[in-house]
């Protein structure tokens, strides 16, 4: 009977409607079978980053034509109340005073800081493995496309350009998004909630999380994506109370925003066709405007670019775990239990709370029952309800996809932050009940918001503190010891030898992969020769045989016995693991043995004319690049 009224009321008479299906199709067809691999990378090398300059900027006009119309009735008192920003600004200072700036999960927040430094600096998508400075200002001679998508990455590069290059700008970005996504959450709660206490409980249980005090320190994408999907889940709510043309543009955008930040956040666009498909039906009429047109056009480029996991199977990394496909159900049992060790982890080796967890888990399944009874209801459903339930479709999603997936290990070290739209989801469905649910009194709040700041000052605080979460993490221990030496060198004339080459040419330092050096071998005797650099280094990992307290060299580490070297500095970062800097001293060629020298010998010689010094400089240059491991 319901599938017969929505025939008869959905306007499918209207053209516009097969104009935006037809719209939709083309770009399936350009996005997956119409370009060949090569081309569609390179249609995301050459034109990403214009691609995502119109959308943002698109997504900007939008928003902004939204508010001016709301103007006359916008009063900044109620629309930004004093006491709420004043918590949401408390949460966020304790998140930075907790946690320091630095890179929390690599190499993907090296990795996009390079992509946002080739944005920043010449306008195509690729992190730097090449760069030099020999002619003066530093260049890229060599970047690589990611397989991550790069609307994190454009935003740090428009940084870059409003303020100046500095490799701790994605740390700045994050710490903003820290602010914006409370402040969002305190939005959305107060819609999910029902009553301002919803907004404030969501607020201080996301604040007890050690998990996003981490990632509003860190240079990741987690956070823009969290912060999206919860403007996102606002926007769905707010369109179904009341459709308009504006929010409509203004939702789609965002899923698209979204769905440029993360893989998996393309799963957002279901929901939101779901969403806008819902509101012409229950209106009665299509809603239109160029900017929802023009969306599905805007999409290319990450179809493009997911063109890329097809063509190279390695970048799903499935060889770390041993895993024979990315996707399949005999994960999802394991995962589960993963799920469950890091949210009821006592041990503060997880940046977890147990009490968002144990309200989470029980408000999710009254939240599902209570969300049933709303789909029933159809096109009578109130619209804030109806909003609030189908929002929540996505974050499950993705949690579903996360169970299903080779490394959903959510209690793993690199895989905490994949938990995020599941614990956002747990945070609404917390305010849902609640408030709709339970129909909790004032006293009821009153309850709730003081166990929050009860677990966060006796839980979440001493968790932070002591940072084992992070601390047991090595490579970020490492890459912190690697800001300290390049702090110590503010010249930053040497070439690094090091696996992770581009975190150095992120800070503007001339290096090269370790491995690449040792087949480029020649390259680094014309350097060491010609005193292109002031010192040679290299960053090598040992461990430690726990019997005879030998070390032994990582194989991607060792530059072979044709290099000697002098030790500089010794950190141990990981029980039975050291890292060290090194000096190369010389480099053998068969018999031939090219030493380091502090100071260039001057030889007398006949001084050349103006023309053959231009010609001695162009080879010199052409040849120094050249030799550039």
């Amino acid at each position: 009977m319901q599938e017969r009224s929505f025939m008869r009321s959905f306007p499918f008479h209207d053209r516009r409607l097969w104009l935006l299906a037809a719209s939709c199709l083309l770009v399936l067809v350009l996005g997956r079978w119409a370009l060949p691999v090569d081309w569609a990378l390179r249609a995301v090398i050459e034109g990403g980053y214009w691609f995502t300059f119109f959308t943002f900027g698109l997504w900007v006009w939008v928003a902004w034509e939204w508010v001016a119309e709301a103007g006359p009735r916008f009063s900044l008192r109620r629309g930004l109340p004093l006491a709420p920003m004043a918590l949401v600004f408390c949460v966020g200072m304790v998140w930075q005073a907790q946690e320091t700036h630095g890179f929390k999960i690599l190499a993907d927040e090296s990795l996009l800081l390079g992509t946002s430094q080739g944005l920043h600096m010449d306008r195509q998508v690729g992190y730097p493995v090449r760069a030099t400075d020999v002619q003066g200002p530093f260049q890229i001679l060599q970047a690589v496309l990611d397989k991550r998508p790069f609307f994190y990455p454009f935003l740090v590069s428009l940084v870059h350009d409003l303020t100046g290059y500095r490799s701790t700008n994605p740390f700045w970005l994050n710490t903003l998004l820290g602010f914006v996504f409370l402040g969002a959450l305190y939005a959305v709660g107060i819609k999910a909630g029902g009553s301002k206490a919803g907004g404030v409980l969501l607020v201080l249980l996301a604040g007890g999380l050690p998990l996003l005090a981490q990632q509003a320190t860190g240079g990741g994408f987690e956070l823009l994506n969290l912060t999206l999907a919860t403007a996102w889940w606002w926007l769905v709510i707010r369109y179904l109370e009341r459709p308009d043309d504006r929010s409509q543009d203004a939702l789609v955008l965002t899923s698209v925003l979204l769905a440029s930040t993360r893989y998996e956040s393309v799963l957002f666009l279901v929901p939101t066709a779901l969403v806008v498909g819902l509101a012409w039906w229950r209106q009665g009429r299509v809603l239109f405007r160029w900017p929802t047109w023009v969306a599905p056009f805007l999409l290319l480029p990450m179809f493009w670019l997911n063109r890329a996991f097809s063509a190279n199977n390695s970048l799903w990394e499935m060889q770390s775990l041993g895993a024979d496909t990315p996707f399949a159900l005999k994960y999802f049992a394991p995962n589960l239990g993963h799920a469950l060790a890091y949210f009821f982890s006592f041990d503060g080796y997880q940046p977890n709370s147990p009490f968002l967890a144990f309200l989470g888990l029980f408000a999710l399944l009254g939240f599902v029952l209570w969300g049933q009874r709303v789909l029933r209801a159809g096109r009578s459903a109130d619209g804030t309800e109806l909003g609030l339930v189908i929002g929540a479709l996505a974050p499950m999603a993705v949690t579903g996809l996360m169970m299903v997936y080779f490394w959903g290990q959510f209690d793993h070290v690199v895989i905490h932050r994949l938990s995020l739209p599941t614990q956002l989801l747990m945070l609404v469905s917390i305010a849902a009940v609640a408030g709709r649910v339970l129909k909790l009194p004032s006293s009821g709040w009153n309850w709730l918001l003081a166990s929050a700041v009860i677990s966060m000052a006796c839980w979440s605080l001493p968790v932070m503190a002591k940072n084992a979460y992070g601390r047991d993490y090595s490579p970020g221990v490492a890459m912190a010891w690697r800001r300290e030496f390049l702090a110590q060198r503010p010249e930053r004339d040497f070439l690094m030898l090091d696996r992770d080459s581009t975190f150095w040419i992120t800070e503007r330092v001339a290096a090269t992969p370790v491995q690449q050096a040792v087949e480029r071998k020649t390259g680094l005797i014309f350097h060491l020769r010609n005193h292109s650099f002031s010192s040679m280094y290299v960053f090598q990992t040992f461990d430690v045989n726990p019997e005879t307290g030998a070390l032994k060299i990582l194989p991607e580490d060792d530059l072979g016995p044709d290099f000697e070297l002098e030790p500089l500095a010794e950190k141990r970062v990981h029980t039975l693991r050291l890292e060290r800097f090194s000096r190369v001293v010389s480099i053998r060629e068969g018999a031939a043995v090219v030493r380091r020298q502090d100071f260039i010998q001057p030889v007398s010689q006949g001084i050349m004319k103006p023309g053959e010094q231009e010609a001695a400089k162009r080879a010199y240059l052409d040849r120094w690049v050249k030799e550039l491991p």
